[in-house]
């Protein structure tokens, strides 16, 4: 599990070079901390786009960008991730939030909806600002 989970909008080399230390307030970027980013991330996405979590898995998605043994890791955002996100209503998130918490309580992690609904909400208006085309959105874990 991820204690400390930012997402970042960064060029690429940006991206790596915040593998030890997280990015900083030089960055647009949201925190939130206690879940399994990786595994989010698989679980968005395969809600959205229907495309099953273990073929995300066999694709490498999310790509891994730099990671630390043990320690940190950076991960890409896909473009199908970026773009549901983009293109989902408020009650397709809404639906996605209520889902994610459904299903991480199967597995015994608790994942209230307000902070389901907070995380989703402020990625989908992070995912929606205007980004320079060589820019991305990251996700940092520590």
């Amino acid at each position: 599990m991820s204690s400390i989970v930012k997402f970042f909008v960064a060029a690429r080399a940006d991206a790596l070079d915040v593998l030890n230390s997280g990015p900083d307030a030089s960055f647009r970027m949201i925190s939130f901390g206690n879940f399994d980013a990786e595994e989010a991330l698989l679980d968005w996405e395969s809600h959205l786009t229907g495309n099953s979590f273990e073929a995300l898995v066999e694709e490498d998605i999310p790509e891994v960008v730099a990671e630390s043994d043990g320690g940190p890791a950076v991960f890409l955002l896909s473009d199908s991730l970026l773009n549901a996100f983009s293109s989902s209503s408020t009650y397709q998130i809404e639906d996605l939030a209520q889902w994610w918490v459904n299903e991480k309580a199967d597995s015994g992690m608790e994942i209230g909806l307000p902070i389901s609904l907070g995380i989703l909400h402020a990625l989908v208006d992070l995912t929606c600002q205007e980004r320079e085309p060589q820019e991305g959105i990251y996700c940092w874990t520590s």
